[in-house]
């Protein structure tokens, strides 16, 4: 998902396109956002998971899972790019010959 710095064989489908370069790459910036609000809200998942699990679980560790903000700013974060992500596809499925 970097095709500003690493060589990529373009989408034949994708040749005539007005600007698609520049749109790729926002494409492949909300793939990288997206991916990477996942990658949080799984590490979240998998603490939670891990924490609900010990033998040593007690009260504070599980405030403290409940009172993570954080997860919910990886949440809003997941959001935006993907709605991001749909209005740029949209974009390019308008501006496609077929």
């Amino acid at each position: 998902m970097d095709r500003a710095t690493q060589a990529y064989a373009p989408n034949a489908a994708l040749r005539g396109v007005d600007n698609i370069g520049n749109l790729m790459l926002f494409v492949d910036d909300d793939l990288r956002e997206t991916a990477l609000s996942m990658t949080r809200i799984e590490g979240y998942l998998t603490r939670t998971l891990d924490a609900l699990e010990s033998p040593g679980l007690c009260r504070q560790d599980v405030q403290a899972l409940a009172s993570d903000m954080d997860v919910l700013d990886h949440l809003d974060q997941l959001n935006e790019t993907l709605e991001s992500l749909r209005r740029r596809l949209a974009k390019m499925s308008g501006e496609m010959k077929r």
